[in-house]
């Protein structure tokens, strides 16, 4: 049974979660989320809405895990760009390859 499942409106879901010092904050978070989904009708995307649970709860993001997703994102990027230069090199590969078998 889910932990909040006897709530009904969102004031008592909100104080209920933020009230519950037993339960995770990930878990607070997704429960929460849930309901702006399935009983608000929330069509966002994910990240906003994951927002939203946060301001609401006043669970914001605390600057590490704000760093922690900015060096997640440039480790990403990097690794897009050094895939990208081994593509160009191979398609450079294959059009001298194609250029020497059409000569």
């Amino acid at each position: 049974m889910d932990c909040v499942s006897v709530i009904r409106d969102k004031c008592d879901l909100l104080e209920e979660l933020k009230s519950n010092t037993m339960m995770p904050n990930f878990i607070k978070i997704k429960t929460y989320k849930d309901y702006l989904v399935n009983e608000k009708k929330y069509y966002y995307p994910d990240m906003l809405i994951e927002w939203i649970a946060r301001e609401h709860l006043g669970l914001q993001r605390t600057e590490e895990e704000i760093k922690e997703i900015r060096n997640q994102y440039l480790d990403k990027v990097q690794e897009i760009e050094e895939e990208n230069k081994l593509g160009e090199i191979e398609c450079k590969k294959i059009e001298d390859e194609n250029k020497y078998i059409l000569d």
